[in-house]
């Protein structure tokens, strides 16, 4: 009987102080895996915050790393980050992780920003880029035309 008491008192205070303890409800910004500094090759800087629902490339850690935020509209925001793969950065233009040459340079990202309000349409009739956001890009992409001829070239039928 005075092992049972023992035991019950325990499981109550596991029980109280588990309860107690903060939960999360949402994953934390900047949960990313083990060793993400050495993919960066400098300290992680976790000074980015959303500026509403959408895809951000972050710009204080080389646009390596990106976010995704969400339920702004609601009032209950959330952001998850993400790290890019070895030698990619985050493509503000194309919501994608891309080679630095095939993609709007980190320090332009802020500037395309607003095609996250294409994506909050939610139409599938609205394209998510314009041409002439394309244009607003293409001189900024180092590989932009090298990529356009080589797909030129690639099209063209071979005649024998």
């Amino acid at each position: 009987m005075k092992t049972a008491s023992i035991l019950s008192i325990l499981l109550i205070g596991c029980v109280a102080i588990s309860s107690s303890m903060p939960r999360r409800a949402k994953r934390e910004a900047y949960d990313l895996p083990d060793g993400i500094n050495l993919l960066l090759n400098a300290d992680l800087r976790s000074t980015f915050t959303c500026q509403g629902d959408g895809y951000y490339a972050d710009v204080d850690n080389n646009c390596q790393i990106f976010h995704v935020c969400s339920g702004y509209e609601e009032g209950s925001p959330r952001q998850w980050s993400f790290a890019c793969g070895n030698q990619t950065i985050f493509n503000q233009l194309t919501f994608t992780c891309s080679y630095p040459e095939e993609a709007v340079p980190c320090d332009k990202a802020p500037d395309f920003f607003y095609l996250n309000g294409n994506v909050q349409k939610g139409d599938p009739e609205v394209p998510f880029l314009e041409d002439q956001d394309v244009q607003n890009a293409a001189p900024l992409i180092p590989g932009y035309n090298e990529v356009d001829s080589r797909n030129a070239d690639s099209a063209r039928p071979n005649r024998g």
